[in-house]
């Protein structure tokens, strides 16, 4: 277990030791960031083993949330993932540049596009998906079915009105 070691501060009761600060006494957003790190270095080690392009999990988020069949604008992608219209615009900008989806005219208002994905698009976002399945599976035999059945569900709960 990594330890972190406190260095400077004050001296006096209530001070912490350098023992005192473990793991367990670290904000709640620094063990989130650690794990988000972990997902992304696994992501982009292995998709590099397996021989395809790297692509952040930002990018594989925007792909596993088209479908193989079903195009969506970008205000609808944006509501699936979270995330502001800009902030997904700017990903599928990105992702339109690489060659991974293409915008086709959409109904109704003339601004109004389609973003599916291309075959390379496809085949990304399925490695990408299989990949991260793998992490998952791999935190559930770490941690135990049940305690992974609990965070998601912990997580899911603590956010579902932020998508809504």
């Amino acid at each position: 277990m990594l330890t972190l070691k406190v260095i400077g501060g004050t001296k006096g009761p209530g001070a912490m030791s350098a023992g005192d600060y473990t793991d367990a006494n670290l904000p709640l957003l620094a063990l989130l960031q650690r794990g988000v790190r972990w997902f992304s270095d696994q992501l982009l080690q292995r998709l590099e083993a397996e021989g395809v392009e790297p692509i952040t999990p930002a990018h594989a988020g925007v792909l596993a949330h088209l479908g193989h069949d079903t195009p969506l604008n970008i205000a609808e992608l944006a509501r699936r993932a979270g995330v502001t219209r800009q902030t997904m615009h700017r990903a599928v900008t990105q992702l339109l540049d690489e060659g991974l989806l293409i915008s086709t005219p959409g109904p109704g208002f003339p601004r109004s596009t389609l973003i599916a994905l291309t075959e390379a698009g496809r085949r990304r976002r399925d490695v990408a998906s299989g990949i991260l399945r793998d992490l998952e599976q791999e935190l559930g035999e770490q941690l135990g079915d049940a305690a992974l059945a609990q965070l998601r569900d912990n997580l899911t709960r603590a956010w579902r009105d932020e998508n809504r």
